[in-house]
């Protein structure tokens, strides 16, 4: 129950409330929250204040309505550092989240000229072409293609795929760890039929990556993805020569010489 004897309003008491169970993690990331009557039994206010405090919440990036289901605990954004690796998984579960992948399709392709360069290969030579949905718990969050060499994956089937996942699969067929990757990204308008599939409205702006990746300095994969660039970002960080190495020069350019 609030307390309508103190200074701060019913709204205010509401909103600090419901912001320390989120924040507390009582209510998971991605999980639904008790429905407004549930609120109101729960705290003994009435609809209004209920509706405001959670509209508040909503605002700030906190909580998600979606349409006849209700109110959810927004996912929080991830943050991966532009480096050398990439993991998409990894950084989704270091928040304590569930991971997963549902595959859309698995099927041989011939490579076109870009991808024939990239990865080496001759005319009669044929690629893997892997299309996956992303998953957060159970939200989808990125859609990706994926392309490797079928002699990397030789006896591999979309039963493996799903279990192991792409690197995994990778390794126990050819023995190659992925362990570099290089990384583009731009923002783009969704594709429409991604933008379905990632229950995004249409024309929705996303972050467009596409990743090379190579074990042992060979290529093992090309993948583009489309992820949701309201729940993940990129970070770069720059590394400047220490003052002694520039000789004088890093005051010239501090002063935009």
């Amino acid at each position: 129950m609030l307390d309508d004897t103190l200074p701060m309003t019913l709204q205010f008491q509401l909103r600090s409330k419901l912001l320390e169970k989120i924040e507390n993690k009582f209510w998971s990331p991605g999980s639904q929250i008790p429905s407004e009557r549930e609120l109101c039994d729960e705290y003994g206010i009435s609809r209004i204040t209920v509706r405001e405090a959670l509209k508040e919440l909503v605002q700030e990036g906190y909580l998600v309505r979606k349409q006849g289901k209700g109110t959810y605990v927004s996912l929080p954004k991830f943050v991966n550092e532009l480096s050398s690796t990439y993991s998409l998984s990894q950084e989704i579960e270091k928040e304590g989240l569930s991971s997963d992948f549902q595959l859309l399709g698995f099927k041989k392709c011939s490579p076109t000229g870009h991808l024939k360069q990239l990865f080496g290969l001759s005319d009669e030579d044929s690629l893997y072409e892997i299309t996956r949905l992303r998953f957060i718990g159970s939200e989808p969050f990125a859609w990706e293609r994926a392309y490797t060499p079928c002699s990397l994956m030789e006896g591999a089937d979309e039963a493996q795929l799903q279990k192991d996942g792409l690197y995994l699969t990778i390794f126990r067929c050819s023995g190659l760890i992925a362990d570099e990757a290089e990384v583009e990204a731009e923002a783009v308008n969704c594709p429409t039929e991604i933008a379905t599939m990632l229950q995004l409205k249409k024309n929705t702006a996303v972050l467009h990556l596409t990743r090379a990746t190579t074990a042992q300095n060979r290529s093992v994969e090309y993948c583009e993805s489309y992820v949701r660039s309201e729940k993940y970002k990129y970070k770069y960080k720059q590394t400047l020569r220490k003052k002694a190495n520039y000789d004088g020069a890093y005051a010239d350019q501090s002063e935009g010489k």
